[in-house]
């Protein structure tokens, strides 16, 4: 028989206030190596008023050979019967943090202060949200059977949102833990999709393995911007045992391959690419179609035929969004509009302002794939940083010129040994009617067929990297054909 558990609510009574000290661990395994630890924390504050759940991921990976360590905290605080008043989230990359959220509960919505961009933001809250110890035994003592159903909600700092997700129990199934090949129940979490005006975002996906008294022995999903990442229950010292010298490249792994190698690829006016996308099930949303490229599905594959405009006339209309400033895109900033004067001067070609523009912030910007992402009012006072870095000085240096901007968000062809499209970002200006592409990493005076487009966004009412993720949702999932270029 078939049930169904409505998680929402289950959780009301004080689930953490009985037991207030506990931990867990599971050792995370990328690519086949064990890469870090993730740990649950439940403890008192001083005094004993109230309670602290934290959990803890840390990693430790290599990208082009050098090691980098990813540590991300989050959870909530609560009162002695299990109520959240408060959370919290920190990420950092080589022991320097790039991103906090600190939460409120007021009156029942989350106020979240969003550093280092100093922005707040207000958020739907709902009680029976499940913290991270709750979210991870929440199966415990029941006994599921295939086909059992349940639905909870959590918090999700990456989208600074509630996220609902549907569990559904499948099939027992023998699969490896921690050497061994034992039997388990495996569940399917699937988030809902977050939708915010043109954005759309699907969370991860989550596979987990229960053992008999319900507790995730292994647990699997996608991380975004990295890939597929395994958890495996375990105990302590397990999962805080040093990492070892050799661990996989995280900057190669979110590589897409192609199968030829293009020659003068950002040259190219027009190309026409075969993709296949492992894990997708909605191909038809994996890339934009507009006056840059034009995508279709067909026999389980994309077609995508790529042709950037650089002349002639469209009827696309601006929005104010598109020259408004914002929170990353703060380009009313006395450093912005000077820069704007320096990069323009007399010019009154619209055109021809944007590709000044492209070009002075080529000759700007130091080349820095370590340097955090923050508004370009910073960038604007230490001009380093990678295509996102570029992207946002040049959307910056258009709409202070006057012309309407925007990011795109998407692919560029690279050859690192192999030919690969690896992530990338540039900006979009638009003029007589057409959103015409302008990368500064390149300033080759607009963009080729080499650039593979998959969203855009103008940054308004954004106080996150959530305009992102609709790249990160595919990282590691694409494999390119090359079919034509001209």
């Amino acid at each position: 028989m078939r049930h169904i558990f409505l998680i929402i609510g289950f959780f009301a009574f004080p689930l953490l206030a009985a037991s207030p000290q506990r931990e867990l661990y599971e050792t995370v395994f990328f690519e086949g190596k064990r890469v870090g630890y993730h740990t649950i924390t439940v403890e008192p504050e001083p005094g004993n008023r109230f309670l602290k759940v934290t959990s803890a991921l840390d990693l430790t990976l290599s990208r082009y050979g050098s090691s980098v360590r990813l540590r991300r905290e989050e959870g909530t605080r609560q009162t002695l019967d299990g109520k959240t008043f408060a959370t919290f989230m920190t990420q950092s990359q080589g022991g320097g943090k790039t991103l906090s959220l600190s939460g409120t509960v007021i009156d029942g919505k989350l106020s979240v202060r969003i550093m280092p961009l100093d922005a707040e933001r207000w958020v739907r809250w709902e009680e029976s949200a499940l913290d991270p110890w709750q979210h991870l035994n929440q199966f415990t003592g029941k006994k599921w059977n295939t086909g059992d159903k349940a639905v909870f909600t959590r918090y999700e700092p990456t989208y600074n949102s509630l996220v609902t997700v549907r569990a559904t129990a499948r099939e027992r199934e023998r699969t490896g833990v921690d050497g061994k090949i034992i039997e388990l129940l495996r569940v399917e979490l699937v988030p809902d999709p977050l939708e915010s005006g043109k954005t759309r975002v699907i969370p991860s996906r989550q596979t987990w393995w229960l053992d008999e008294n319900g507790i995730p022995a292994k647990r699997q999903t996608s991380l975004d911007g990295l890939g597929t990442i395994t958890f495996i229950r375990t105990d302590k010292d397990k999962a805080l045992a040093p990492i070892g010298t050799v661990v996989p490249d995280i900057a190669r792994a979110t590589f897409a391959p192609v199968d030829r190698a293009i020659l003068r690829p950002y040259e190219i006016r027009k190309a026409r690419y075969r993709i296949v996308v492992r894990d997708e099930d909605d191909l038809a949303t994996v890339f934009v179609s507009d006056q840059h490229q034009r995508a279709t599905v067909s026999d389980g594959k994309i077609e995508l035929v790529v042709s950037p405009s650089r002349s002639g006339s469209g009827d696309e209309k601006s929005r104010p969004e598109f020259l408004a400033p914002n929170s990353f895109l703060d380009f009313d900033d006395d450093r912005i509009r000077e820069l704007c004067r320096r990069a323009v001067g007399d010019e009154r070609d619209t055109w021809n302002k944007c590709l000044k523009i492209e070009r002075f912030v080529r000759n700007l910007m130091i080349n820095d794939n370590s340097t955090p992402l923050v508004q370009t009012s910073k960038i604007a006072r230490m001009p380093r940083g990678d295509c996102r870095h570029h992207a946002f000085m040049t959307a910056s240096l258009l709409r202070a010129a006057g012309i309407p901007s925007r990011t795109a968000i998407g692919l560029l062809y690279v050859h690192r040994g192999t030919p690969v499209f690896g992530f990338h970002m540039w900006a979009e200006a638009l003029v007589d009617g057409q959103w015409r592409g302008l990368d500064s990493t390149l300033g080759r005076g607009g963009v080729s067929a080499a650039h593979i487009k998959v969203t855009d966004h103008s940054w308004h009412d954004t106080a996150s990297l959530v305009p992102l993720l609709p790249v990160q949702r595919v990282v590691g999932k694409l494999r390119f054909e090359c079919l034509a270029t001209e």
